[in-house]
């Protein structure tokens, strides 16, 4: 195939777009359009690859796998191969783990599902991922495993003339997937190759109708295309849902230029786009580790222009000596990849991964002390299970851990997943078990319906269940309140967050009296906890500052004591003057975790939260007693 200057130079137009919005988003908002400008491209090229070869009849699918294998994986593993170096070195053990994960993942093309999976509540900064940016070559990766099988069961069971029909088909049952899960779940539909593969089968079907010969009129469409991917950076930011109808654009622009086939481009084929482009995948790779460092060491801006030319040093570096490599497989069988050098490389480097994240950053390097903490580090082993962030009917709800005497219940959202666990490991033994009702993120919305809250629905069936079901005598109560009643974060500590309270807040207020309300009429007790106090960022970046600077662990600090009690002030004050009846009380875990002056992230050596607000396995054990035996 003839080398294509034009794709070159939208290859340079996308990774500059991308690394110009990591380092500088300000800049340009929407260049995170890069990555779909690269999809379109991919798909050409595979396409053109697969089918000329199949016409030919001399396609090898083994020939296909490892070419992919040859020009993929050296950069990606040298890269990884850095990090684990430098990493083992400079990061603590906890970070080191976490990095480790991410090289087992994009070793195995497989971080788009791991990032997926790991997105949302719990999602780890993304400027904390050393890796994040390899979802697209797993994406990549993905597609080139299923392309090729396709593309020949049609062309044997159907016709080779029939693959542009089936490939329309494909693009567009992909795209209105893409536009009706974007919204529903952005997540899945961002990481995942079903709402991601028609923009790469829409480069596909350029194959079949670009342009063959150069025109006025291809190039005013080349001249459109630039302008399409030029506004879409611009235009677009990280606020709108994506992939959905707005990557049309950019996709649209890229298949534009592609069939325009200006191979001689007066934008594209200058030697700066040609240099660029070629360096491209190497530019993508090592680009987003510097930003990363730039963000994790605090730099600043004024390091941003030394990463920018270290970017480019590093991608001419690995384009030159690793990229050129000459690795060439032919007449190839399945036992040839078994043989194949970069995928042997791969499995050692994801071997050696697995090993590190298992040992927890090969932990045992560290003091028995920062072991101890960090392995403290724990939320609920069912909470993946048991937890839930969309409607489930109530008696589908989890039971701990004696089924045939519930006695216990917990009613809350995700601060109550750990004290459901501990709680039912302690009445497990006389024999009663816990039912437990959590939701992500959820207010108090006992008696208000599903324009109040997503959860509401969710919240009247299971007080009705609660207050239905004669065997459940305790229900345990419990709130992220203040975050839910007066908004706010516990990450502007030392400074306070807003306190004022508005109508919605209010009304939570009076759901809160609503539900205790109702449930105190039906059960013996019900156990309401004031709030648990929050830390001002993770508790294993706390513990791995103190392990940096070489502090202790005995009693690691989270936040002054009056500013937990300032920033909860509204439902301390609600609770502490409420007239519930007598079998309403309360357990403040505060008085666990805070003494006059501090509450702690860390308690006599002991790491009582697993992040920066859920309280760890461990800490929640130290509530267990009171909510059993509430004073």
């Amino acid at each position: 195939m003839t080398f294509r200057h034009d794709i070159n130079g939208i290859r340079a137009l996308a990774v500059l777009s991308v690394v110009i919005f990591h380092f500088l988003p300000s800049w340009l908002p929407g260049g995170f359009v890069g990555v779909d400008v690269f999809f379109v491209i991919s798909g050409y090229l595979m396409t053109a690859i697969i089918v000329t070869k199949l016409t030919s009849n001399n396609f090898n699918i083994w020939d296909f796998y490892l070419a992919r294998a040859n020009r993929i994986i050296p950069s990606l593993l040298v890269l990884c191969l850095v990090l684990l170096l430098l990493g083992f070195f400079l990061l603590t053990p906890v970070e080191y783990g976490k990095l480790a994960k991410q090289t087992l993942a994009s070793s195995l093309f497989i971080s788009n599902l791991v990032y997926y999976k790991e997105s949302g509540y719990f999602a780890e900064d993304s400027l904390e991922n050393w890796l994040l940016h390899t979802w697209s070559l797993s994406v990549e990766w993905q597609f080139y495993l299923i392309y090729p099988i396709a593309m020949i069961v049609v062309s044997k069971l159907l016709a080779r003339k029939l693959i542009p029909f089936i490939l329309t088909i494909g693009t567009v049952s992909s795209l209105a997937l893409s536009i009706w899960l974007s919204p529903k779940n952005p997540e899945l539909s961002y990481f995942a190759l079903p709402t991601r593969a028609w923009e790469m089968l829409a480069g596909g079907l350029l194959f079949f109708w670009g342009f063959k010969t150069q025109s006025r009129a291809t190039k005013i469409l080349e001249y459109l295309g630039v302008t399409f991917i030029v506004l879409s950076c611009i235009v677009f930011s990280e606020d709108i849902i994506w992939p959905g109808y707005a990557a049309i654009l950019p996709v649209l622009g890229t298949c534009l230029i592609i069939a325009a086939n200006q191979n001689d481009s007066s934008i594209l084929n200058k030697l700066l786009f040609q240099k660029l482009g070629a360096w491209s995948y190497s530019i993508y790779l090592w680009h987003w580790p510097l930003v990363v460092l730039i963000y994790t060491a605090q730099l600043g801006p004024l390091f941003i222009p030394p990463g920018l030319i270290l970017t480019l040093i590093l991608g001419y570096a690995s384009y030159n000596y690793v990229e050129r490599l000459k690795l060439i497989d032919r007449n190839s069988t399945l036992i040839s990849c078994f043989k194949n050098i970069p995928l042997q490389s791969a499995l050692i480097i994801a071997a050696f991964s697995f090993f590190v994240f298992s040992t927890n950053g090969i932990i045992s390097r560290a003091s028995m002390e920062y072991q101890t903490a960090v392995n403290d580090i724990k939320a609920s082993p069912l909470r993946a299970q048991c937890h839930t962030n969309k409607y489930m009917p109530p008696k589908d709800a989890c039971e701990y851990f004696v089924n045939k005497n519930v006695k216990w219940a917990t009613l809350a959202d995700s601060h109550s997943v750990e004290i459901a666990y501990a709680l039912a490991k302690d009445v497990s033994k006389r024999g009663e078990g816990v039912k437990h009702f959590s939701f992500s993120g959820c207010k108090p919305s006992y008696g208000m319906n599903n324009d109040f809250s997503p959860c509401a629905r969710w919240y009247n069936d299971v007080v009705d269940y609660l207050i239905a079901d004669k065997t459940i005598e305790n229900v345990v109560f419990l709130h992220r309140y203040s975050s839910q009643i007066v908004g706010g974060s516990n990450h502007s500590y030392p400074a306070l967050p807003l306190s004022k309270i508005g109508i919605r807040g209010e009304q939570i207020l009076e759901n809160i009296d609503r539900v205790i309300l109702a449930l105190a009429k039906h059960k013996k007790n019900v156990i309401v906890l004031y709030p648990v106090p929050e830390l001002p960022d993770k508790i294993s970046k706390l513990i791995d500052t103190n392990y940096t600077q070489s502090l202790s662990f005995e009693n690691l600090k989270g936040t002054e004591t009056n500013w937990f009690l300032k920033r909860n002030e509204v439902i301390i004050s609600h609770f502490d003057n409420a007239e519930y009846p007598d079998n309403v009380v309360f357990v403040k875990p505060h008085k666990h975790f805070c003494d006059k002056e501090l509450c702690y992230a860390v308690k006599d050596g002991r790491a009582v939260y697993f992040d920066d607000d859920h309280l760890s396995v461990y800490g929640a054990s130290g509530l267990v007693n009171e909510i059993i035996s509430p004073e």
